[in-house]
């Protein structure tokens, strides 16, 4: 149980970690962009700094963040891998950063961040671009983030779709995260995945404004409207 709510939370973190991160010029010889890269001092080695210096460079021209590399980066650290390791999955963050900004259009940091997340726990480009349109002028880092949790946590990604885009449209950013929270914890319970996020905490009316998504030809099961959680 524990283990799943701090997937979640982890989840989460992964895109609030640069909330505070704005790229300020095309490159990461600017304040944010060498800040972004000590915090690799005295953790990674000259030879894996300079590595991801160069791939953060690329990123920080096209626009785009850097803090989700050097998290990366980090995480690899943590975890004992490998400098060769480390720097394919580090690639592989630019890359989806570029995804992301593709998929979503005009984005914060955070937002791109949190995309990326989505996309890795298994999440579409088409999902990105659908979650903007479903939910116009939102900042997209809870959604995301939750989208990401509930596909990690083992929810069908078109049926996690639904349930985020469901419950966003009701709920704010602090209610969509508990709702996240409580399936998590549901999951976690030996609740099946699709029977967590469809059955217990949709929100009233929810249901009224959101077309369902399509498995395999079927369409996905819509949450099931509940009173509006307690704090």
């Amino acid at each position: 149980m524990m283990k799943m709510t701090k997937r979640f939370i982890d989840t989460v973190a992964v895109s609030l970690a640069v909330m505070t991160f704005v790229l300020g010029a095309g490159s990461v010889a600017n304040a944010q962009g060498v800040g972004a890269l000590r915090q690799l001092d005295g953790r990674a080695s000259a030879s894996l700094k300079a590595q991801v210096t160069v791939v953060a460079d690329s990123v920080a021209r096209a626009g785009l963040p850097v803090a989700p590399l050097v998290d990366k980066t980090l995480e690899g650290i943590s975890k004992g891998a490998d400098a060769n390791r480390i720097m394919v999955a580090v690639r592989g963050v630019a890359n989806d950063l570029g995804i992301a900004r593709r998929a979503l259009g005009p984005s914060s940091d955070t937002e791109l961040a949190a995309a990326v997340a989505a996309l890795r726990a298994g999440s579409t480009p088409a999902d990105l671009t659908q979650l903007r349109k479903d939910l116009p002028g939102r900042q997209l880092v809870v959604p995301l983030s939750v989208l990401a949790s509930l596909i990690v946590d083992g929810a069908p990604a078109p049926s996690a779709m639904v349930a985020v885009v469901a419950n966003a449209r009701q709920r704010n950013d602090s209610d969509l995260l508990a709702y996240g929270r409580i399936v998590s914890h549901d999951i976690a319970g030996g609740v099946a995945p699709l029977t967590a996020i469809t059955t217990m905490h949709a929100t009233p009316n929810a249901l009224n404004t959101f077309k369902p998504a399509s498995i395999g030809g079927k369409t996905a099961p819509l949450p099931v409207p509940i009173p509006k959680l307690k704090p």
